[in-house]
C-alpha cells in the first residue's frame, strides 16, 4: 500500500502518544515515520525520514515551530512538497500571518477536534497523491488510468467497466491495483480528484456550484454537494466563502 509519510512534532511526549493512539492514521493512508520532541530534531527528521506531511506545534524547544517550518521547506527535494499543519495553543494573529507567508497548508487550534482533523488530512492526502513527482512510487500503469482518470473528470460516467474497456484492462485487475497501491476503491479516489479540481475551480473562479459540479462530471449539483461535504468537511459554498 501507498501511505502518506507523516512526521509528528511536539514538545510533549503525551501529545504524540495521543497522535498515534487517537487517530486511525492508516484509514487515511497514512504511515507515522518519526516523531521529533524540539525545533532542532524536526529539522533533522525531516531531512531524513523525507515525510509527506509534517503535523507541527509552534511552541517548541531550541528552534521555534516557525524557523523550523521555514528550514524543512528549504532543505525539501526539489519538486516534491513538504505540507505541514501547525498546531498551536495561540489564537494570535501574527502567528497565522506568518504560518501563511511560509506556505503552512493549516492552523488548527489545541485541543484538538479530531473530527476536523479529518478533512485536513484528507485534502493533504489528496495532493500528496497527485503530484507527479511523488507518482514515481506507484506502477507505470496505475499510473497511466490515473491520467486517463484526470483528462475524463468532466465526463459524468467514468465508470471502471468504460475505463477498463479504453484501457484493454480487467476491472477487476484495475480495482485491485487501485487497492494495493493507493489503499483506497477507484471510486472514492475518482470522487477525490473531482472534489480537488471543484476546489480550484471554487478558489479561482466565481462560477456558480452548478456550473462547478457539471464541470467535474456531477450531474446533480445535490450529490457534488454531499461527496464534496463528505471529504473536505463543509460544503462547496462554505469552503468558498473560508
Amino acid at each position: 500500500m501507498n501511505l502518506c509519510r507523516v512526521l509528528l512534532v511536539d514538545d510533549e511526549a503525551m501529545i504524540l502518544e495521543g497522535y498515534q493512539k487517537v487517530f486511525d492514521w492508516k484509514q487515511y493512508q497514512c504511515e507515522i515515520v518519526g516523531t521529533a520532541m524540539d525545533g532542532e530534531e524536526a529539522v533533522i527528521k525531516a531531512g531524513e525520514l523525507q515525510p509527506d506531511i509534517v503535523i507541527m506545534d509552534i511552541n517548541l524547544p531550541k528552534l521555534n515551530g516557525l524557523e523550523a517550518i521555514r528550514e524543512i521547506q528549504n532543505q525539501a527535494e526539489e519538486g516534491c512538497q513538504i505540507y505541514v499543519v501547525v498546531v498551536t495553543g495561540y489564537d494570535d494573529f501574527s502567528y497565522c500571518r506568518e504560518a501563511l507567508r511560509l506556505r503552512v497548508s493549516d492552523f488548527i487550534l489545541k485541543p484538538i477536534d479530531f473530527e476536523s482533523f479529518v478533512p485536513v488530512i484528507r485534502g493533504l492526502v489528496e495532493k500528496v497523491m497527485s503530484n507527479p513527482r511523488r507518482r514515481l512510487s506507484v506502477s507505470g500503469t496505475l499510473g497511466k488510468i490515473i491520467t486517463c482518470m484526470e483528462e475524463n473528470l468532466e465526463e459524468k460516467n467514468v465508470s471502471l467497466t468504460l475505463l477498463a474497456e479504453q484501457m484493454e484492462m480487467n476491472p477487476a485487475y484495475i480495482s485491485q491495483l487501485f487497492k494495493k497501491e493507493l489503499g483506497i476503491g477507484y471510486h472514492a479516489y475518482l470522487n477525490e480528484m473531482r472534489v480537488e479540481r471543484a476546489k480550484k475551480y471554487l478558489t479561482e473562479s466565481d462560477e456558480s456550484v452548478t456550473v462547478i459540479a457539471e464541470k467535474v462530471g456531477f450531474g446533480d449539483y445535490r450529490v457534488f454537494t454531499k461527496v464534496f461535504k463528505s471529504i473536505v468537511g463543509e460544503t462547496p459554498s462554505q469552503f468558498r466563502k473560508r
